[in-house]
């Protein structure tokens, strides 16, 4: 098939042009760039530009009807399927989710090109086992991810078939301009004795596992002490799930989160957190203070989701998030953010800092670190400021 190569009449920025000609001259390979400098938009061109039947394989069903449905549509590709739980439409250019593919892998089959959004997915076993076999032959496979790499390294066998064309970082992409500057200010925010010992507590446990059981912590599980007959891998695992519930529930971390919302009466703000519990809390709190906000994480049902992100910067200016807005849903235009905890994952990093930065002319987005001193969370700076070139990031003036 000869494809139309003609880039220079398509409504994309500079970068995004390289990006798409490097994808259609590897024809199988994956795009690397961060979060906000639209990843979907080129891969739409990309489509329309090789102009075969394609298959889209999305995390979510919310990406389905929420982003790729309609921005397919607006680009011109009116033949839209969706294949997930609610739906079995067919069309020429079909869209559906990684666990839809793993039982249906017969939808892969009938296409000629795969475009695999947030390609890392593909690193998980079912895929690997279902999918990979099948995308091999293709043609045609493009794959889009902010962080292709996995820790398990399964990522070496997808990148081995579809290889990184185009790779922008996130700390290049500020450097450049193509996305929104941000300005990072960090919070320490000081244990009670009574958190201090809880956590001291839990990372003794942590440190246990790690020491007995080997930093392979897939592995903890199945680690067991025949002298003392405990399952130090399972405990360590639990108490480490019990540190991080502890960090997003302390007590003085609501008091600095009231003091940022006030610092920003009029915008909308998204707070990242690592327990449902601890948002929950920290809605009521706010609420106190006369500060209305909603949570958004998994055990909210999808059409109250929905809700919710349609009334975000209308009834109430503050989101409260537990993951499930780093993947896999669009949300409304935003420039403050609140980290209080987080994973260690670089990923999840680059996910919770791109929501923040995409581009609108004049936009300063400002990026808020409360952390407890002397705990885990004291990387988060760091790891912050080395993503971000930390050389060229501007501090939030937080007096006046």
């Amino acid at each position: 098939m000869e494809i139309e190569n003609n880039v220079e009449s398509m409504k994309l920025r500079p970068y995004q042009k390289k990006a798409l000609e490097s994808a259609l001259s590897a024809k199988r390979g994956t795009i690397k760039a961060a979060t906000g400098t639209g990843k979907t938009i080129i891969a739409i061109e990309w489509l329309k530009s090789i102009d075969t039947r394609s298959l889209i394989i999305v995390p979510t069903q919310a990406l389905i009807y929420q982003s790729w449905a309609p921005k397919l549509q607006a680009a011109g590709l009116l033949d839209v399927g969706q294949f997930y739980a609610y739906s079995k439409q067919e069309g020429s250019t079909m869209i559906t989710t990684y666990s839809s593919a793993v039982s249906r892998p017969e939808l892969v089959e009938k296409t000629n090109a795969v475009v695999l959004d947030e390609v890392h997915h593909l690193g998980a076993q079912t895929a690997l086992i279902r999918l990979l076999p099948r995308l091999k032959p293709k043609e045609y496979v493009l794959g889009l991810s902010s962080v292709p790499e996995r820790r398990d390294e399964a990522h070496e066998l997808f990148l081995n078939e579809f290889p990184i064309c185009f790779d922008l970082s996130l700390g290049d992409a500020l450097e450049s301009g193509i996305v929104s500057p941000i300005e990072v200010a960090e919070l320490p925010a000081e244990m009670t004795s009574a958190e201090r010992e809880k956590y001291e507590r839990y990372t003794k446990s942590i440190q246990k596992a790690f020491r007995f059981c080997g930093h392979n912590i897939a592995r903890w599980a199945r680690c067991f002490d025949p002298n003392t007959r405990q399952f130090l891998g399972r405990q360590g695992m639990l108490a480490m799930s019990r540190r991080k519930k502890l960090l997003s529930q302390i007590e003085s971390k609501k008091e600095k989160i009231r003091e940022i919302v006030d610092r920003h009466p009029d915008e909308r703000i998204i707070l990242f957190a690592e327990s449902v519990r601890a948002i929950e809390e920290i809605k009521e709190f706010l609420l106190a203070n006369g500060v209305s906000s909603e949570t958004f994480h998994s055990r909210v049902e999808p059409w109250r989701r929905m809700e919710i992100l349609a009334d975000w910067g209308r009834n109430f200016n503050v989101l409260l998030s537990c993951r499930a807005l780093e993947e896999g849903i669009d949300v409304k235009e935003v420039g403050v953010a609140i980290l209080i905890t987080s994973g260690t994952s670089k990923r999840q990093f680059i996910q919770r800092i791109g929501r923040i930065i995409r581009p609108v002319e004049g936009k300063v987005a400002k990026f808020y670190i409360v952390y407890c001193p002397g705990t885990v969370e004291e990387s988060y700076p760091k790891t912050v400021r080395k993503l971000l070139n930390g050389n060229q990031i501007n501090e939030i003036p937080l007096n006046g």
